[in-house]
């Protein structure tokens, strides 16, 4: 009789830690190529890993494994290797791959308009209330709280203790932020406020309807409204992918549990959210002006919103590879 080994799986060449701020803790991911030691560091000594692109991942929790997989098949395919950091949160760890209250004030833009009241709702669907019967509402609008601890504290995180292999950051040749819906949202408002922190902005399925789509009109305008940036430091100007699945608007397919009712009223929320029209008009916008080394557009034909996701992380990163990596 075959006798069979069962142990809990590990995935090689990977690592993380937590990290503890004012704000909440938060899970730092990082994964690099098979062909280096366990501790991070290229068997080939010669080997530049400042020449490697470094691609953060945002709901680093739903994505560092797929993030990380399709690296692994483009460094066997297309012979050019990735690192992966994802940053998500320890929550998610026992109860999902989201943590909705979090990620909602992480990842969406201040408004001078100020931001919408989004009443907090349990398991069952009903609004909670606080002891005196008022309204529990969402935190949000908290990016640039966000951003300021991406910046301060987990990238300065990455080479010291993470992945002391890698150089400084200004010495990386590719940096990539790549999220998806509000993360694409967060993403965006990453370019617009700080063009010159990443070299390859990546924004799937953008929530650019969120507060009215405030991101257009209060950071893309600020943005737009200075002078195209400069290349420093050797560097071009930011490339920008944008996507979305047609699914989304313009293609919606019913689910197997739909009745004609749910079906008609899940057409109706999406066709508000105008995800395709919102980042075709984007894109459109953009590759109009010389702030950009590149804007690309693309749309994935009947994906959802949730497949679209791995579509853009598997898209974007074989253009990184072939076209966007600075290090080529």
């Amino acid at each position: 009789m075959t006798k069979a080994t069962v142990a809990t799986h590990s995935v090689p060449n990977t690592r993380q830690t937590v990290i503890d701020t004012e704000h909440g803790p938060f899970q730092v991911m990082v994964s690099w190529p098979l062909d280096w030691h366990a501790d991070g560091t290229p068997k080939d000594a010669a080997e530049d890993v400042a020449a490697v692109p470094v691609i953060f991942v945002l709901d680093g929790n739903a994505y560092f494994l797929s993030a990380t997989d399709i690296a692994r098949r483009q460094q066997y395919e297309a012979k050019r290797k990735s690192i992966i950091v994802a940053i998500g949160y320890p929550d998610a760890e026992t109860e999902t791959v989201y943590v909705p209250a979090r990620r909602s004030f992480d990842l969406t833009p201040p408004a001078k308009k100020g931001l919408p009241q989004w009443p907090v709702k349990d398991a069952d669907g009903r609004e909670v209330t606080d002891g005196d019967g008022h309204p529990v509402y969402m935190k949000l609008g908290g990016a640039a709280t966000f951003h300021a601890t991406l910046v301060d504290v987990i990238i300065p995180l990455l080479s010291r203790e993470l992945l002391p292999s890698l150089p400084a950051w200004d010495r990386l040749a590719t940096r990539v932020l790549s999220g998806h819906s509000f993360g694409g949202l967060f993403t965006l408002y990453a370019l617009f406020t700080s063009p010159g922190l990443f070299d390859v902005y990546m924004a799937a399925s953008p929530s650019i309807w969120f507060n009215d789509a405030s991101i257009v009109a209060e950071q893309e305008a600020a943005f737009l409204g200075q002078p195209p940036p400069a290349a420093a430091d050797g560097r071009q100007k930011p490339v920008l992918y944008l996507n979305s699945g047609t699914g989304e608007e313009l293609d919606v397919l019913p689910k197997p549990d739909d009745t004609d009712a749910t079906f008609k009223e899940r057409q109706d929320f999406l066709a508000e959210k105008h995800m395709c029209t919102n980042t075709r008009a984007m894109a459109a916008r953009l590759q109009k002006t010389e702030h950009f080394a590149d804007v690309w557009l693309q749309e994935f034909a009947y994906e959802d919103h949730m497949s679209a996701a791995v579509v853009a992380l598997q898209r974007g990163m074989n253009k990184l590879h072939r076209e966007w990596w600075v290090g080529k």
